[in-house]
């Protein structure tokens, strides 16, 4: 039996037991935990530990990450293995200080980790917007940097497959679901695109690199959430960037943010994609096949998270999500799939 993982204080009571346990001694909640933001598909919250008998690295300000699926445990340690990878190499990510098995208090499989620094990219943009140029073209040197790194250890597959894979199976299960019909069809389409997208040598891709997932406190800049990791080219990486700023006004928190997310997200995307090109190259045709795999596994989230779910533990919340982004994303994947056939 799991808490809610929508209760900060449960979070908190759970992740003082668990220190408890693992070093002894008087362990408290420094102050209140608090729901730090939540991920389409997974509940966030950050706690503060207080007590003589803990590391260093437990007393600093922490965040317990549950991901809404018991089944979903090898998933949280691949996650911390590549987290662990990209530390040691000295690329910016959280450290990743325990991965919870649900029976340890959660319910659920839960990743602890320390708390990076200062808030989102998007934040920062929003906050002050003559900085935007400058911010983007920081976050493309440190995608950059993601893919110049040498991949010896890799901790995941280096199947070339994989990541296309990954990609499309949301996709796949929507449709087993749902039978044949215009998401079926489509799948089709781009599942033959997979030549063409796998080509060109690998990278270590993040999979899903934008404002929301790039911390900053001015000065250094950090990667979050590496769910959707693995090696593959790395138009595969700045294609899925792209697009998401597309659709940034989804992030908005207001009628007059959400509009002008809406005329900047284009502008964005081009700056975005200047800023990368000026010191690497990207394929076109690798750009478009991996253009329309992002595209059909958005169109199956959108599918998804407005039917409730594959379970009905799912963290996200639909109405961040409009049911008319599947028009934008159905376009997206038919143009591409129409400019390389």
């Amino acid at each position: 039996m799991g808490i809610d993982p929508n209760d900060p204080d449960a979070v908190g009571a759970a992740l003082v037991a668990v220190a408890t346990e693992r070093f002894g001694g008087e362990v408290a909640v420094a102050e209140p935990a608090a729901n730090i933001g939540a991920g389409l598909d997974s509940y966030i919250v950050g706690v503060t530990l207080a007590g003589a008998s803990l590391p260093d690295d437990w007393r600093a300000p922490l965040v317990v990450r549950m991901l809404p699926d018991v089944g979903r445990m090898d998933q949280a340690h691949a996650e911390a293995a590549v987290q662990g990878w990209c530390d040691e190499r000295g690329f910016a990510v959280p450290a990743v200080l325990a991965v919870l098995e649900p029976e340890a208090g959660f319910g659920l499989p839960t990743q602890v980790m320390q708390r990076v620094p200062g808030g989102t990219v998007l934040d920062a943009i929003k906050s002050a917007p003559w900085r935007s140029g400058a911010l983007l073209d920081a976050m493309a040197d440190l995608q950059r940097r993601l893919h110049d790194l040498p991949l010896d250890g890799w901790p995941t597959s280096i199947e070339p497959m994989a990541l296309v894979d990954k990609r499309l199976g949301m996709p796949r299960r929507v449709v087993d679901a749902e039978g044949p019909g215009e998401l079926a069809d489509a799948l089709d389409a781009v599942a033959a695109l997979a030549p063409v997208a796998v080509g060109g040598d690998a990278v270590v891709c993040h999979g899903d690199f934008h404002p929301l997932n790039v911390m900053t406190d001015g000065a250094i800049f950090s990667v979050l959430d590496w769910t959707d990791a693995g090696l593959g080219p790395r138009e595969a990486d700045v294609s899925r960037t792209l697009l998401i700023f597309h659709v940034a006004s989804l992030a908005a928190t207001g009628t007059i943010e959400k509009a002008v997310l809406r005329r900047a997200g284009p502008w964005m995307s081009r700056r975005y994609d200047r800023a990368y090109r000026s010191a690497a190259s990207l394929d076109p045709d690798r750009m478009l096949a991996w253009k329309a795999l992002h595209a059909v596994h958005g169109w199956a989230q959108v599918l998804t998270l407005h039917a409730g779910g594959f379970d009905d533990t799912s963290s996200a919340d639909p109405d961040r999500v409009p049911p008319d982004l599947v028009d934008f994303l159905r376009r997206t994947v038919h143009d591409a799939v129409d400019a390389l056939t």
